[in-house]
């Protein structure tokens, strides 16, 4: 084994739940997975529904603020783009496309875009 994955979802008011944040919904388990091995982790599947809070800022946040400060240690993440029990794709909405697209612009992706580039 290589990596450790981690998978969760911002059901928002589709489940008992309610609305999480990012932190909230990974803090427990990286805490627990880091504490047990020095191994990268990815979080394999993530996405938020549009109901029940602001998705733009969720994406926004989760990205730009609480992935880079909070979960250092994740070194790759998967966005569940589909539309299934809900709208979970990044296109769900204006806003929340241009949340995405700025969040993977930003300083934080930027080492990660070179290295794809260079392997073309």
């Amino acid at each position: 084994m290589d990596w450790l994955a981690l998978d969760g979802y911002n059901w928002g008011p589709l489940r008992t739940s309610g609305w999480v944040g990012f932190g909230d919904l990974f803090g427990p388990s990286y805490d627990a997975m880091t504490r047990l091995t020095r191994k990268p982790l990815m979080i394999a599947e993530t996405a938020t529904s549009e109901h029940g809070g602001d998705k733009a800022a969720w994406i926004r946040d989760a990205l730009e603020v609480t992935l880079p400060t909070r979960f250092p240690r994740v070194r790759a993440l998967v966005w569940f783009d589909r539309e299934k029990e809900t709208d979970w794709r990044v296109t769900s909405s204006p806003a929340a496309l241009l949340a995405f697209g700025a969040a993977v612009r930003s300083p934080v992706f930027a080492a990660s875009r070179r290295a794809l580039l260079r392997r073309r």
